[in-house]
């Protein structure tokens, strides 16, 4: 099988949900008219992919809860919310006469917590928090400043993904509780969500991945190194 052309694109929750999230930057007004003229051209844009999968954060065990919901949206368009999947990945899967989605994560607790860590190593994760949160803010300001598109590109872009990317590394160096954490449940869930990837692999597959940003470094990590992907620059088709 020849390698599988992949497209990930991070996200931030557009609909802010209360999801237990330590980060949930600010997006307003992702349902008003402007917005959504916005988002529609950033959707006819990611078309120029061409999918023939698309792949959302959700745990794998809601496949068909998920697209009852596609299915739903697509039949009645107004039941839209701010939800990322429904304005952006039900959107593509519509558009590109697909109908079904894939959900890939797992995130389930293996014992190990980071609140746990925040309590025994309280200066220490202040100081990694207080550096995420002023990603944070930046990217609050990418999003109230700049079109739908050119924030998707913004925050897609290699130094936001790898500052997310090097606070769990920071993480993983406090004590041997902040390596459990990282390797038995963070790293573990990006393996279980490329392991996902690579079991809906199939010949001519180009698939579209839309994710949470603090996995993506990750994710294209693997997918790269695997050899078995060609991964795609968001960029290529923001133009």
């Amino acid at each position: 099988m020849n390698k599988t052309d992949i497209l990930l694109v991070g996200t931030t929750h557009l609909n802010m949900p209360n999801n237990g999230d330590l980060f949930m930057p600010d997006m307003p007004d992702v349902l008003s008219e402007k917005r959504q003229l916005e988002i529609k051209q950033f959707v006819n844009q990611l078309a120029k992919f061409e999918p023939t999968k698309v792949c959302v954060e959700m745990n794998t065990s809601k496949k068909e809860y998920i697209n009852e919901q596609l299915q739903r949206i697509i039949q009645q368009p107004e039941l839209a919310t701010a939800n990322e999947r429904e304005q952006i990945a039900f959107r593509l899967a519509q558009q590109s006469h697909l109908d079904f989605v894939y959900p890939i994560d797992w995130n389930e607790d293996e014992g190990f917590s980071l609140e746990t860590i925040i309590q025994d190593k309280k200066q220490e994760m202040e100081q990694i928090l207080s550096s995420q949160q002023d990603v944070m803010n930046h990217i609050e300001k990418i999003f109230k400043n700049r079109t739908i598109s050119d924030y998707y590109k913004e925050i897609n872009h290699p130094t936001i993904t790898l500052s997310m990317h090097r606070a769990y590394l920071e993480i993983a160096s406090l004590e041997v509780s902040g390596t459990r954490w990282v390797s038995h449940y963070w790293y573990f869930r990006n393996l279980m969500i490329f392991k996902e990837l690579m079991s809906l692999r199939e010949s001519n597959d180009r698939i579209f991945v839309l994710y949470g940003l603090g996995h993506i470094h990750l994710l294209k990590q693997f997918l790269s190194e695997s050899g078995l992907f060609s991964v795609h620059d968001l960029n290529t088709y923001l133009v």
